[in-house]
């Protein structure tokens, strides 16, 4: 899509709400939950990296949330701010359609009861994994960083290019019925990933310790496995990839592999100005502000 025709799809069907809460920003919103309330649906929120995390987020409505990735300067990537958006409790999803990406948590995501079609992409979920609740189907989880579980509900799921790993003995994939696993890389200890209640899903393509069906008919199929466990608690993705595990299995295989720091797709538009008025036959003066990244 050429900038021109960027631009005219923002201003029809959308509009971009910029979000930072450092001290003499000149954003528009300084707090989340300000910029939610001023969305409509279909809206994107665009968050400026900060030292300050931005708290607790409910997102009640079909918006596009998006943060500039994350461990950006760990993996020598430099950008203007340099930084994350970070969020020091759970971001919690309550509306089908929600878009999640380049965020960066220190605790879960969770998606509510019936909240269908959200993507959670280029994510990092540092604690309590992502917890899809009952009717949360048909959701995405693409090229994520994430520590613990994926489950307890949600049908239609695909699972793909993401790195998971625990402190614990077990990975558990739970309840994602009817769903394609492939392409994640799991770094954790002895026993391995556990598919639990995961009825007529496919796992292929993936690395890890091993693979295991606990009662249901979950189909496993190709999947790489090796026989040292792998420690992850203190590995950035850099590292993940340093080991080049695979070239056809895990995080960074397929035709989407995951993405160093969870840099958002590109373009990302990080700023939009346009006037609300114009003189007669005089120019409207749009200015856009657009990073591109890896």
């Amino acid at each position: 899509m050429t900038l021109v025709a960027l631009c005219a799809a923002i201003a029809v069907n959308a509009t971009v709400l910029r979000v930072s809460n450092v001290s003499g920003s000149t954003a528009p919103y300084s707090t989340i939950e300000d910029a939610l309330a001023a969305a409509a649906e279909g809206d994107t929120i665009m968050l400026d990296a900060s030292a300050k995390d931005y708290g607790k987020i409910k997102i009640n409505k079909r918006i596009a949330l998006i943060g500039p990735g994350y461990w950006l300067q760990e993996n020598g990537i430099i950008q203007e701010g340099g930084g994350r958006a970070w969020f020091d409790n759970a971001i919690t999803v309550e509306a089908s359609g929600v878009i999640l990406q380049g965020l960066y948590t220190s605790y879960n995501v969770v998606v509510k009861k019936n909240c269908t079609d959200v993507v959670i992409k280029r994510c990092c979920i540092k604690n309590g994994g992502i917890v899809l609740e009952s009717g949360a189907d048909r959701c995405v989880i693409h090229q994520n960083w994430i520590r613990d579980k994926i489950g307890e509900g949600g049908s239609y799921l695909q699972i793909t290019n993401n790195i998971i790993w625990d402190y614990s003995d077990l990975i558990t994939i739970q309840g994602a019925k009817n769903s394609y696993v492939a392409y994640n890389t799991f770094l954790g200890k002895k026993d391995g990933v556990r598919f639990w209640d995961c009825d007529n899903s496919t796992v292929e393509k993936n690395i890890g310790v091993g693979f295991r069906d606990t009662g249901t008919s979950c189909s496993i199929l190709d999947n790489l496995t090796y026989s040292t466990p792998i420690e992850a608690g203190s590995l950035i993705d850099s590292d993940v990839q340093a080991m080049n595990l695979s070239s056809t299995y895990g995080a960074f295989a397929g035709d989407s592999p995951y993405v160093i720091s969870g840099v958002p797709s590109a373009p990302v538009i990080e700023d939009l100005i346009v006037p609300t008025t114009v003189e007669y036959g005089t120019k409207m003066n749009v200015t856009i502000k657009v990073s591109v990244q890896k």
